[in-house]
């Protein structure tokens, strides 16, 4: 499948802008909605090249705190990051 130079620039352009931000949220405490009404918090460690897992730590579940954990990101409605700052330009 080819596709137009501009097009693969812009895709390329996003794709970097992605990689930086899971880069810069690594170690970042985070709290995770997911299926089944369930609330987990955890630090955001690592995601898969396809973005199909997130790789957490300290995982703290109803049933206890996990040390490593995986969730799949078809399991998240969404993650809430309290100590993130999303207004300053960098």
């Amino acid at each position: 499948m080819k596709q137009e130079p501009q097009t693969q620039e812009d895709r390329t352009f996003l794709r970097e802008r992605f990689l930086r931000m899971l880069g810069y949220l690594n170690g970042t405490q985070a709290h995770v909605s997911m299926q089944e009404k369930t609330k987990v918090s955890c630090k955001l460690a690592a995601a898969d090249v396809d973005f199909h897992h997130i790789h957490v730590t300290n995982l703290g579940t109803p049933m206890g705190i996990i040390p490593k954990a995986t969730l799949r990101t078809s399991d998240i409605i969404s993650i809430d990051l309290p100590n993130v700052d999303v207004s300053k330009k960098t």
